[in-house]
């Protein structure tokens, strides 16, 4: 799974890309300092991998990744080509989530491509130049769909969807059943991928609003890297942030993307995994390894909190609290897994 981040020049984008994946890549006070994509992984805040590092004192203690890409800084008229345009759309078909960096914060040093700052007419022409850059798309497509007698279904897809862009609609929300999204989303087009927007405001108090944006400071996290986390959400509650920070951001992410954790144990290593909602244990073997999807024969299964809670996995088999399921068992978020495989 990959997140990209995307947004105005000097929205702070980079600055998001190195506090998710601890990276350093160059922040400047002018536009256009990120040219090519900047790859990273982001380790996912995980309070119940904290806790079962706590209880069992593994030698190894994984967290779940997922990558993040910073992708150029976007300008009006990019599915012309203006700025870096081209390559910056390019980059964002290649993900599966965006988060919209939009700027909130003053600062006279930090070059805008607007006279103020102005969050919701900056969300509106990125999404525009987005929605353009699908209308190319999908009058192409509509054009070789025409000449054929199987693309009846796709066909008036596509027409309801050109005629939901060109009316100004960014957000699918519920017009579209997720098999469609899936479909639109596989012919490249961008407006059908979930999206975040996140709101990146001063280290201060600020009253501007964006409406369902997610309200973040980088500043004020990098400032917060070593307080501790109680006090951490005082001091971004006192700037009208979202009190989860950072943290609360990747884990929107994973909403978005319809992911939940599971959990494994094996010898010296706790570790946490991410798979999509509704797949069931084999699928979570072949995430593990493809030797254990191939040898599978069944798992054990307990909750997290389940575990946390009796001390240890011999107390809760003695107990009688173990799950023993087949490889089509839905995986549930916070599963603990333990395979048996030939």
């Amino acid at each position: 799974m990959r997140i990209g981040i995307v947004g105005l020049p000097n929205a702070g984008k980079s600055s998001l890309f190195n506090l998710l994946t601890s990276g350093s890549v160059p922040v400047e006070t002018y536009p256009f300092t990120t040219i090519d994509a900047n790859h990273g992984m982001a380790a996912l805040p995980d309070p119940s991998l904290a806790s079962l590092g706590n209880l069992l004192s593994p030698e190894k203690l994984t967290p779940a990744m997922i990558e993040i890409i910073d992708i150029a800084g976007l300008i009006k008229d990019a599915h012309k080509g203006e700025g870096l345009g081209n390559k910056f759309l390019g980059h964002i078909r290649d993900v599966d989530l965006i988060f919209h960096v939009i700027r909130g914060f003053e600062n006279s040093d930090v070059a805008h491509v607007s006279i103020a700052i102005d969050p919701a007419k900056d969300r509106e022409v990125v999404l525009a130049e987005l929605a353009l850059a699908d209308l190319e798309i999908v009058e192409r497509k509509l054009d070789y769909d025409r000449k054929r007698a199987d693309a009846k279904d796709e066909l008036t897809l596509l027409e309801r969807f050109r005629t939901f862009i060109s009316q100004g609609s960014f957000s699918l929300n519920g017009s579209y059943s997720v098999e469609e999204r899936l479909r639109l989303k596989s012919l490249g087009l961008l407006i059908p991928r979930p999206r975040v927007d996140v709101l990146n405001l001063s280290d201060k108090k600020q009253e501007i609003l964006l409406d369902k944006a997610y309200r973040l400071s980088v500043r004020l996290e990098e400032e917060l890297a070593d307080f501790p986390e109680q006090e951490k959400e005082e001091l971004r509650r006192e700037a009208m942030l979202d009190p989860s920070g950072s943290r609360g951001l990747l884990e929107r992410g994973l909403e978005e993307l319809g992911l939940i954790r599971f959990y494994t144990i094996k010898g010296s290593e706790v570790r946490s995994w991410i798979l999509p909602d509704g797949l069931n244990a084999l699928n979570a073997a072949e995430k593990i390894h493809s030797d254990i999807a191939d040898g599978f024969i069944k798992t054990e299964v307990l909750n997290v909190n389940e575990l946390l809670e009796i001390g240890s996995w011999h107390e809760a088999s003695a107990a009688g609290r173990l799950k023993v399921k087949g490889k089509d068992y839905i995986v549930q978020n916070g599963d603990v897994l333990l395979i048996k495989f030939r």
